[in-house]
């Protein structure tokens, strides 16, 4: 589902992980620039410190959003509530049987659910407003046949948000050309998640993606209903269609306001481009070294390289 997992990044043994404490000095050099810490994956709730390592991010005063796939989530939640993330993000691709499917596993659906109302019952019980909660959706050729009944299942669960993803990929034509091209400085190995999915029938997602739009307008509730990216109909064909095919380009911002730190302190500007590790160098000085300057200087210079088409990481702006 994700770039780290499929880059193989996060498949390790859970157990081969950083110390708290190594976690903890991390977040204690970030602190000075007042950034928001977010934890995703892979399955951030497989780390046994994350409650720990929550708590000292909140006790720092910065920002912190969690990402997951709600399995562990029930399991987890008194221990989360006790320091609560700000946001707490649950991938939920379509009803139970999609959902599953799309997960490999039967059961993922209700343990995700299950999580959601455990957190919502420790909400109401301590009275607390933390955390602002999100159904991520993926629409993908292989859920939007049921992406609409996502909007009755978030209602369901009561959350604050519901945010649709347009399918992001990453497919070996994209990942030959960037090859090509960029290779000598930002090799990408070719088991990196690449990937071609079945064709969808295009129109039937574009009236899909209608209906939501039509139902978040006329929706009385208080739950915000949302894309990313914001496409209108031309925009939705031409991503399915041809997903090598630029839609509303622009220089890329994601390696001036975002950077990935991996289970092993690698920084990660972009997939496969380490600029340093955060366990023998200060992130600061990793942010402005050669390595990232240079990866930014080539996004300026080619509006964006060809992973980026259908990169999540392209069309964030916050």
């Amino acid at each position: 589902m994700c770039s780290f997992a499929n880059g193989g990044d996060v498949l390790a043994d859970p157990k081969d992980h950083l110390s708290l404490d190594t976690w903890k000095a991390i977040v204690d050099d970030l602190a000075q620039y007042g950034c928001y810490i977010s934890l995703t994956g892979g399955e951030p709730l497989l780390y046994p410190h994350v409650a720990d390592l929550i708590e000292h991010i909140k006790n720092r005063g910065l920002i912190c959003i969690i990402t997951t796939n709600g399995t562990l989530l029930e399991r987890h939640a008194a221990k989360l509530m006790e320091n609560a993330p700000d946001v707490l993000i649950v991938s939920i691709d379509g009803p139970p049987a999609v959902h599953d499917e799309l997960r490999g596993r039967q059961g993922t659906f209700e343990l995700a659910t299950k999580g959601v109302l455990e957190i919502q019952k420790l909400k109401k019980q301590t009275h607390q407003k933390r955390p602002f909660l999100i159904i991520n959706s993926a629409i993908t050729s292989l859920s939007y046949h049921e992406s609409e009944a996502m909007i009755d299942i978030a209602r369901d669960l009561g959350v604050d948000a519901l945010n649709y993803q347009h399918q992001w990929s990453l497919t070996p034509k994209m990942l030959n050309a960037h090859n090509r091209k960029h290779g000598a400085e930002h090799y990408i190995p070719c088991n990196t998640g690449q990937i071609d999915l079945p064709k969808p029938n295009v129109e039937a997602i574009v009236e899909v993606v209608s209906r939501i739009r039509r139902r978040a307008r006329a929706d009385s509730s208080k739950m915000y209903i949302h894309f990313h990216p914001e496409l209108d109909d031309e925009d939705v064909r031409l991503w399915y269609e041809n997903p090598h095919t630029w839609v509303k380009r622009r220089t890329p911002a994601c390696a001036w306001i975002t950077a990935d730190i991996l289970p092993n302190g690698d920084v990660e500007a972009c997939t496969g481009l380490v600029c340093g590790n955060v366990t023998t160098e200060k992130f600061g000085d990793i942010w402005n070294n050669e390595t990232y300057r240079k990866h930014r200087q080539r996004l300026i210079v080619h509006g964006g390289l060809s992973i980026c088409s259908r990169c999540c990481a392209y069309f964030r702006r916050d």
